[in-house]
């Protein structure tokens, strides 16, 4: 996106599309390496489901922790304050439809 505020030409945003595309690839592969079982449970619960994430959170739970787990990446959610446990990491976070 900042390629293209820089310049409109679509020739000069090809190698940063090139990186992107490389960066993709990689993380896809070792998905299908390392999580391949739990990425399929998931994506077959999303697909039975018509995409309806609430009904598909327990294989995505397990999903998430084989992807944190084996490739070692980590959530951060920006603006979480500093010294709280963010809310995905929360054992039974509490929920209301009245936000403070």
């Amino acid at each position: 996106m900042l390629c293209k505020s820089e310049n409109r030409r679509p020739e000069y945003c090809l190698a940063e599309g090139r990186k992107v595309t490389r960066c993709t690839s990689n993380i896809i592969e070792k998905l299908r390496q390392n999580c391949a079982e739990t990425f399929e449970k998931h994506w077959q619960c999303l697909e039975l489901n018509n995409q309806d994430y609430h009904r598909c959170r327990k294989p995505e739970r397990a999903f998430n922790s084989c992807v944190f787990q084996k490739l070692g990446l980590v959530k951060t959610i920006p603006g979480t304050p500093e010294g709280q446990v963010p809310i995905h990491e929360k054992k039974n976070p509490v929920f209301t439809s009245v936000q403070k």
